[in-house]
């Protein structure tokens, strides 16, 4: 990815390398001659001062370059700090005064300004920036509809359209989640999510089940939609696969979409470990007792894996039932610090009287310990 002015920079080392070793061939050929008495001494000397020359030249137009670049880059910041902050001003003015803002074309300097302040603001006020935007959008659909646009440009363009959440320009960003780079389907991806309204969550469920995103950008997209998030949840559970089935199980705990929690009970069954285990999670968040299946969350209690021992023992506290409280007695016992750890959390949740019991006389001095511990913080 290239910064302005890095391709000159570029351009002038290649120079540079090249124009050494021209120098060092010519070296080479006049002092191989020399050696073998093919050349005099003359034409010798004159290689080395030429390469000495050349040396010279290319080392001070590289230093004058690096000076000039830092202290142009250094005056540019300056002035477009200036001129945004100006341009702030403006736009505020306009809009608190309720007067129209200044005509467009409007330099990138303004652009900023007019997209954090859509990010700042809510309601009308942030109605009223959108329609300002209208009137400048179409600068970036055209970057990036162009085959000539670099990385950094179209990237630039999916973050302009993302903070600026036109609805109408999702069409444009939907193509970019079947590009051949990772990084422009990202991108993609987050503008997408805080564009799509309506009908478009659906064509931006499709577009992502088949973009084949890792399953940490999948979630990242499902929080970023926020309570928009189910038509795509419920996709991505429907359709998915594992990847998106996870992001999906993931989005339900976090986003808090209790509307969901019947979808995710089933997985509490999958013989996927992981899938398993986020469906755990998901049900602990939204604290939502899984209710008539606790043969399952005991058999989850006995597994092998050492996550899903303590994700059942955390989800078991939410019963609150006798059953859960012997389980979680027992759960004392395990091997594992981090199952204990939830056991003790979870008796405290339920009944903190039986949690000091377990404090006192617990079989186990490991679990005893713990079951102190847990008193002790929460005291």
């Amino acid at each position: 990815m290239w910064r302005r002015g890095e391709r000159l920079y570029a351009l002038l080392v290649v120079l540079v390398v090249l124009l050494e070793a021209l120098a060092l061939g010519g070296l080479v050929v006049a002092f191989s001659g020399r050696i073998f008495n093919l050349l005099g001494s003359p034409v010798a000397y004159r290689a080395l001062f030429q390469a000495l020359v050349l040396t010279g030249l290319a080392l001070t137009f590289l230093s004058a370059y690096i000076l000039l670049y830092h202290a142009y880059t250094a005056s540019k910041e300056r002035l477009d700090r200036k001129a945004y902050e100006d341009w702030l001003a403006r736009f505020t003015e306009a809009l608190f005064n309720e007067e129209p803002p200044p005509p467009p074309p409007w330099p990138r300097p303004a652009l900023e300004a007019l997209l954090n302040l859509r990010e700042m603001l809510k309601g009308e006020f942030s109605e009223r920036i959108a329609d300002w935007l209208r009137q400048v959008y179409p600068h970036w659909i055209r970057l990036l509809k162009s085959r000539w646009a670099s990385r950094p440009a179209r990237l630039e363009a999916l973050d302009a359209l993302a903070q600026a959440r036109l609805p109408e320009t999702l069409e444009a960003i939907l193509p970019y989640l079947s590009h051949r780079d990772p990084v422009l389907r990202l991108g993609a991806a987050r503008a997408g999510a805080r564009v799509a309204r309506g009908e478009g969550l659906g064509r931006l469920a499709a577009a992502l089940l088949e973009a084949g995103l890792p399953r940490g950008a999948l979630l990242e997209v499902l929080l970023l939609l926020e309570e928009r998030a189910t038509p795509v949840v419920e996709a991505f559970l429907s359709r998915g696969g594992r990847e998106e089935v996870w992001a999906a199980l993931e989005a339900i705990g976090r986003l808090k979409l209790v509307a969901l929690a019947e979808r995710v009970l089933p997985f509490l069954d999958h013989p996927d470990p992981e899938l398993k285990a986020a469906a755990m999670r998901a049900l602990y968040r939204m604290r939502y007792p899984p209710k008539g299946y606790e043969g399952l969350l005991l058999a989850a209690l006995k597994d092998q894996q050492e996550f899903l021992r303590a994700h059942a023992a955390r989800l078991m506290a939410l019963l609150g039932n006798e059953l859960a409280q012997r389980a979680l007695w027992k759960a004392l016992s395990d091997p594992s610090f981090y199952v204990r750890r939830a056991a003790a959390e979870g008796l405290l949740l339920m009944n903190r009287g039986f949690l000091a019991r377990a404090a006192e006389g617990h079989p186990d001095p490991f679990g005893r310990a713990m079951a102190q511990q847990v008193l002790r913080e929460a005291a």
